[in-house]
């Protein structure tokens, strides 16, 4: 006797366990790479705190916003400029009263920071040339923004106050 129905077809394209699996290590690995990828570039595009001893300088700040007040309510100031040549860089600074005359000054030392990358740092100690003037002499610094950190001590009578002066250089 002959059937009038027809006999069931299996669709070809049925959602398994394994399909599932599938998908899911798929979607996860996918994830595991892109977040990879992202942790890599941004640690190397950015080493971390370029700032030494950050929790120290934390605690610290209100004594160098006093210094930095009474360095302002004195009137001293600072000229920082950079003479380059074909072959070398001689960094050159005054520290000057409210009057221009040149201030009494501990030992002056010089920070030279890349705005970017602490790969390129100097530090130096300028040696007086005579009236309130410090030059040092450094190797040349590639183009860009560099920032330039003065610090010394200024003899207020009979004690010291700090000093500090920072400035921005763009070199092109």
């Amino acid at each position: 006797m002959a059937s009038l129905t027809r006999p069931l077809k299996h669709p070809s394209k049925v959602m398994k366990g394994h399909h599932v699996l599938f998908w899911m290590m798929g979607f996860f690995g996918l994830m595991l790479v892109v977040n990879g990828v992202f942790l890599w570039a941004a640690i190397t595009s950015f080493p971390g705190e370029d700032v030494h001893h950050s929790y120290l300088q934390g605690i610290h700040f209100n004594d160098k916003l006093s210094a930095q007040a009474h360095q302002e309510k004195m009137g001293w100031r600072s000229e920082v400029g950079l003479l380059t040549s074909d072959d070398s860089d001689v960094l050159v600074c005054r520290i000057l009263g409210p009057d221009g005359n040149p201030l009494p000054t501990g030992p002056v030392t010089a920070e030279i920071r890349r705005a970017a990358t602490q790969n390129s740092d100097i530090v130096l100690t300028l040696a007086p040339v005579g009236g309130g003037e410090y030059r040092a002499s450094l190797p040349l610094l590639a183009e860009g923004a560099w920032h330039v950190i003065i610090d010394t001590d200024i003899r207020d009578g009979d004690t010291e106050v700090p000093f500090q002066a920072v400035k921005k250089i763009i070199l092109q």
